[in-house]
């Protein structure tokens, strides 16, 4: 059993930060159309909050500011474990607000965090993403580079395209 840490003040600091920002930005772009009007929507409506759990003892924390190839990465190479690749926004031990954020998680949501491997995050909200092929290897997160992240918020979520792992935002 892997020992698990949540912090439900953290987790709420981080669901609220989205909301907020959520709510700042509509009506700012022009969006009407699309499925969801920014990645803070989509993280809205279909974001799971992941449990943040000490690193295996193997990891060592992988290139700083590098988060979203160092996640997927990561997850590509420990197939036995049964790692994905999720994206979203994490609080960080020691910052007071969310950061976007990339990190690989457990068949159970607990996260495995390869680029904050030496002190894991206090909360992680993020989605888990299926399809291992659209991972970004290139270091672009799915949410933050505008390539990958338009077509998910103009045309929505095809059903396939998210786990349901984590609990319930």
């Amino acid at each position: 059993m892997i020992a698990s840490i949540v912090d439900p003040l953290s987790e709420e600091t981080v669901a609220t930060y989205l909301q907020d920002i959520a709510r700042l930005s509509e009506g700012n772009y022009n969006t009407d159309e699309w499925a969801f009007p920014t990645f803070y929507h989509l993280l809205l409506s279909h974001g799971r909050r992941f449990t943040a759990s000490p690193p295996p003892s193997d990891l060592t924390g992988m290139e700083p500011r590098l988060c979203y190839g160092n996640a997927a990465l990561y997850a590509r190479s420990h197939p036995s474990a049964g790692l994905v690749y999720a994206e979203g926004f994490a609080l960080p031990e020691g910052v007071g607000f969310p950061l976007a954020h990339g990190w690989c998680v457990r068949p159970d949501g607990t996260v495995v965090d390869p680029t904050w491997a030496d002190t894991p995050g206090r909360a992680y909200i993020g989605v888990a993403f299926r399809d291992s092929q659209r991972w970004p290897y290139d270091g672009g997160g799915m949410l933050q580079d505008p390539d990958r992240s338009h077509p998910l918020l103009k045309d929505g979520l095809a059903e396939d395209t998210l786990l349901p792992i984590g609990r319930p935002l």
